[in-house]
């Protein structure tokens, strides 16, 4: 199953309760609150194409986390560059000034969280600055963006 376009009823009652946005040209959009659309039935009323829809930042808030990713969950230098322009934006749509950011996740493991990049707390980014945010099964190496 490849679950970037195809979603099990059982997910649904996950998208119910996550706060889920793409970022499409720059613009950060939230799904309506309490959708069980995925994020590719989204961009599919907006008119993207598999292609696009690849190629955008997606992700999600849930219980104190941020994730993004894009395509089949993954992550890259341009994940992380969208995404640490619209924390801030993110927070005060969803209320809340602090929450840990993560990119990627890991179909094959459950959906397992990828990388823990660090915490979001009152408008300031705390990265995680050891090599134990990356798992140790990934060789990932990413550009400094800072």
């Amino acid at each position: 199953m490849d679950y970037r376009y195809e979603t099990k009823d059982e997910a649904r009652d996950f998208h119910r309760q996550r706060k889920a946005f793409v970022i499409l040209n720059g613009t950060l959009e939230f799904l309506p609150e309490g959708t069980s659309m995925s994020h590719y039935e989204y961009c599919q009323t907006k008119g993207l194409s598999k292609e696009e829809f690849n190629e955008i930042t997606r992700g999600y808030y849930l219980n104190g986390k941020t994730i993004f990713y894009k395509d089949n969950f993954i992550y890259d230098d341009e994940v992380i560059k969208n995404a640490l322009q619209v924390l801030d934006e993110i927070s005060n749509i969803i209320g809340i000034d602090e929450f840990d950011v993560y990119f990627g996740q890991l179909p094959e493991q459950e959906f397992a969280l990828d990388y823990y990049y660090g915490k979001y707390l009152n408008g300031l980014i705390i990265k995680n600055n050891n090599n134990d945010g990356f798992r140790k099964d990934r060789q990932l190496w990413l550009n400094t963006l800072e």
